[in-house]
């Protein structure tokens, strides 16, 4: 078992009775899933602190949950205008599971808001509800997309005149550009597709093996940069060491992120995947001819 700071105990116990209740077994058993040791007694320590920090806790039936906290967002009407908004092409765009998560989403973010926020957030949509303008070609290519790549299918694009075939889609949005973030079953790299560059969309009946994608590149970090690291678009922590973290990225496109990872000098290590290994190295050993060239 690790040993871990006080303020990530305390700050878990709060994301997880803000996200919804549970018993102190429970926060107990989801410890000890990363290995962390922590006792019924200082558990309700930690509860003291939080109700200290003018949260509101509850019990019911056994379990606690966070039903106030005294961290508030100021929200105009504007904000809640362009709220609605956002929803209501989610709500155009996606079947009624996403729709009602995208709704949950936004009720849990009003809820950081001032007391009425929910009540403002819901006139406004009624008010809205026919406001937003669909784009029914964008509707029609996402909506496939979801349908053929459900399960991580492989399916296939025309994409700059050829077919490509992708799985593992995700989508992304930035510089007022919708992206599909996919794994390129041929390049065996995960890239970005401009979704209104994408022509036609096919559906195949293949689902790729866990072993046939690219495994994200893994990095590890120490020290000093492993405390104040903040995660990139698309990495996650995936263990927690006494003095480092292992983090996954399969986002960032290779050659970016390994500029990035060779600025952190010795206190960065990429341990897998071979591939990424090896051309790091060639990068390292392109970098040294060059300077002594």
């Amino acid at each position: 078992m690790r040993k871990i700071d006080a303020s990530y105990r305390i700050i878990k116990i709060f994301k997880m009775l803000y996200e919804k209740p549970y018993s102190i077994n429970e926060i107990i058993d989801e410890f000890y899933r990363e290995n962390i040791i922590i006792n019924k007694e200082t558990i309700i320590k930690y509860f003291k602190t939080i109700r200290q920090s003018g949260c509101i806790l509850r019990k019911k039936q056994g379990k606690f949950s966070i039903e106030s906290i005294p961290f508030t967002l100021n929200l105009s009407e504007t904000d809640y205008e362009n709220l609605v908004l956002f929803v209501n092409l989610g709500v155009d765009l996606y079947g009624e599971g996403m729709q009602q998560d995208l709704k949950n989403v936004m009720k849990k973010f009003s809820s950081l808001a001032d007391i009425s926020a929910y009540e403002k957030y819901m006139l406004s949509f009624s008010a809205k509800k026919t406001s937003a303008k669909e784009s029914n070609a964008f509707k029609d290519k996402i909506s496939r997309l979801l349908a053929y790549g459900y399960d991580n299918s492989k399916i296939k694009i025309l994409y700059n005149g050829e077919k490509v075939s992708i799985s593992h889609i995700s989508f992304k949005y930035y510089d007022n550009c919708v992206y599909v973030h996919a794994f390129n079953e041929v390049s065996k790299n995960y890239e970005l597709y401009l979704l209104e560059e994408i022509k036609d969309i096919y559906p195949t009946p293949e689902i790729p093996l866990q072993s046939t994608f690219a495994p994200y590149t893994v990095f590890e970090l120490y020290g000093r940069l492993a405390k104040t690291y903040t995660l990139y678009e698309g990495e996650r922590v995936i263990k927690v060491k006494d003095d480092s973290i292992v983090i996954s990225n399969n986002f960032e496109d290779k050659k970016q992120l390994y500029k990035r990872l060779v600025r952190y000098g010795t206190l960065c290590k990429i341990i897998s995947t071979k591939s990424d290994i090896e051309d790091f190295k060639t990068m390292l050993k392109e970098m040294k001819n060059n300077l002594m060239g």
